[in-house]
């Protein structure tokens, strides 16, 4: 599904949620204008990569990670937040022979979106390498994450 679509999908849910909720679940839906944050998953190695931990403290998944990232595929992932300063995500994924790949996804209205924070650890983490590029900043950030061998 493209990144347009995407939107387009999700303000129609939160503009339905709206109208269908509750008041007091209605102030907790995402603003259909908000901020949101669509990253693109590589997995560009041998082996699957497995989630871990996902974080949003400050918005909602639109698209929420994937259990599995098989090996030499992509996964989407797409987050929304009513919070019009922006906000940020991070999703983690180990790798076979004890290695972690940390995500993260910065747009903040403050500064330029970007990918700080996006690292590997672990006992394997010289066995992989991460590649963070942001494509589109504040308020509608899209960037893509690639994982490879090394």
């Amino acid at each position: 599904m493209k990144y347009r679509t995407r939107a387009v999908a999700a303000a129609a849910l939160t503009i339905a949620a709206t109208l269908t909720a509750p008041g007091t679940a209605a102030a907790d839906s995402p603003s259909a204008d908000g901020p949101t944050i669509t990253v693109t998953i590589r997995n560009e190695t041998d082996a699957p990569m497995v989630l871990t931990s996902k974080d949003n403290p400050y918005g909602s998944w639109v698209d929420e990670p994937a259990t599995v990232v098989p090996a030499r595929s992509s996964e989407t992932v797409s987050a929304s937040s009513s919070d019009r300063r922006g906000f940020g995500v991070q999703v983690d994924y180990t790798m076979p022979g004890d290695a972690t790949v940390t995500l993260m996804a910065n747009n903040y209205g403050t500064g330029v979106a970007n990918g700080d924070g996006t690292h590997i650890d672990g006992a394997n983490r010289h066995g992989y390498a991460v590649e963070a590029r942001v494509d589109a900043g504040y308020p509608f950030m899209a960037a893509d994450f690639a994982v490879a061998p090394r």
